[in-house]
């Protein structure tokens, strides 16, 4: 099987890894997934066997397949740390800083690295994404725990800000007195709360007092849980939206790379944002950008 497979891709991230075997006109072949993820090993010995677990079934010592990895692998407390690049970089520069760690394998594994700003902001993995996007110019939005928006521009990643909304979100949630009130998941079919979520949130000067209210109306009978709980995370989400656009993101078009769960969430409030929403496919743009940054690297 493996004697088809060029290059062997890594999307390495906290808790989870996907792998991708290319072919050599960088199509994938076939794929793989496990729970191994960068902050779940402590050792190099544990992230060797991880690899070879995952990917062993296509490579060997004989075949000596290209290795190359994004994501929090590289962190600091990973496998090795990849340090980050500054803004305004590309493919070919993300490849030229990219570390490489021996494996079992007798092939290195690269280690795509991060990028950085001077605010300071960070992202790790994300840039791999960015890159196979495939956006020349224009913003790119990767929502999730650590939400980030970043502006591309001929081809290069120019800026980036990086949003709390979905940690914040779990917080509240499991850790606070208003995940106490609102014990119930949120749903766009409640128009009016979500309405409100957006409406609170143009209006929002006080936000701590904005969120002790969520708690508040609940307990007053003031609405339901289940339409505070929708209101929340569009409040959430549209403040994003209105901190990203204050910002300089204001596009009347984003790109979004997004899972099924949050990109409905999110082209509703671009929706009603007047904001147009374009959905990509979040794990082709990641085996696309490590694909890309391998041929950079080769191509040097």
């Amino acid at each position: 099987m493996n004697s088809a497979i060029k290059l062997i891709g890594l999307d390495w991230g906290s808790t989870n890894v996907r792998a991708f075997a290319f072919d050599g006109e960088g199509n994938v072949l076939h794929r793989a997934h496990s729970t191994a993820g960068a902050m779940t090993l402590s050792s190099n010995a544990q992230f060797d066997a991880a690899l070879v677990s995952l990917v062993g079934q296509w490579q060997s010592a004989n075949h000596a397949i290209p290795m190359i990895a994004c994501g929090m692998v590289g962190a600091r407390g990973g496998w090795i740390e990849a340090g980050y690049c500054a803004v305004d970089s590309n493919a070919a520069a993300l490849s030229a800083a990219m570390v490489s760690v021996q494996t079992s394998f007798n092939v290195a594994l690269r280690v795509v690295p991060g990028i950085r700003t001077d605010a300071p902001d960070v992202m790790r993995g994300e840039e791999t994404q960015i890159v196979g996007a495939d956006i020349n110019n224009g913003v790119i939005v990767m929502p999730g725990t650590h939400s980030k928006w970043s502006r591309v521009v001929d081809g290069k990643i120019k800026t980036f800000a990086t949003f709390l909304t979905g940690e914040m979100n779990a917080l509240l949630r499991n850790h606070s007195v208003i995940g106490k009130a609102i014990n119930c998941a949120p749903s766009l079919a409640r128009d009016d709360a979500i309405k409100r979520g957006i409406a609170r949130s143009a209006s929002s000067t006080n936000w701590l007092s904005d969120l002790f209210a969520f708690r508040a109306r609940v307990v007053t009978a003031a609405v339901s849980e289940e339409d505070a709980s929708s209101e929340l995370s569009a409040w959430l989400i549209a403040n994003e939206f209105a901190q990203a656009r204050s910002m300089g993101f204001h596009d009347p078009l984003i790109h979004v790379l997004s899972s099924d769960t949050l990109m409905p969430w999110y082209a509703s409030i671009g929706a009603a944002l007047d904001i147009e929403i374009v959905q990509l496919d979040a794990e082709a743009a990641t085996a696309r950008g490590l694909w890309t940054i391998a041929q950079a690297a080769q191509a040097r």
